[in-house]
């Protein structure tokens, strides 16, 4: 009788009740990329490849699961600086109207510097040294 190559496929169940520990080894026990792995194949009793695979299922997981709650955070965060905002006018209060304006435009980026090139306009710049005088 011949001896079955590789485990059995677990169901979508049984996957997500692992991952429920791979989120645990990876986010609460802070564990590396390698010591993930090696826990991973040796708890669930299945290969290293199958391992770093969930570990790629995770981290994409979290990024996301995290970048749904920025965009969030950053659209209730505008809402309040504008809130602030009408407010601090309708007081007359420029100092914190002022502080308020820059921490919108530091949200939206535009007070990042702005790389200009003022020399070549774009193009290549070529450099010619010149050793002798002649």
């Amino acid at each position: 009788m011949a001896k079955a190559s590789g485990g059995r496929k677990s169901t979508e169940f049984e996957y997500e009740e692992k991952m429920v520990r791979v989120f645990e080894l990876i986010v609460y026990e802070k564990k590396s990329y390698t010591e993930f792995r090696d826990i991973a194949s040796k708890e669930f009793g299945i290969t290293t490849r199958a391992a770093e695979s969930m570990w790629t299922d995770c981290r994409n997981r979290l990024k996301e699961r995290f970048s749904q709650e920025r965009e969030e955070i950053l659209s209730e965060q505008l809402n309040r600086l504008y809130d602030l905002l009408n407010r601090s006018r309708l007081a007359g209060n420029r100092r914190v109207e002022a502080e308020v304006l820059r921490d919108i435009s530091k949200i939206y980026g535009l007070d990042q510097p702005v790389k200009v090139d003022l020399t070549t306009n774009g193009e290549p710049l070529s450099i010619n040294i010149i050793l002798n005088n002649d």
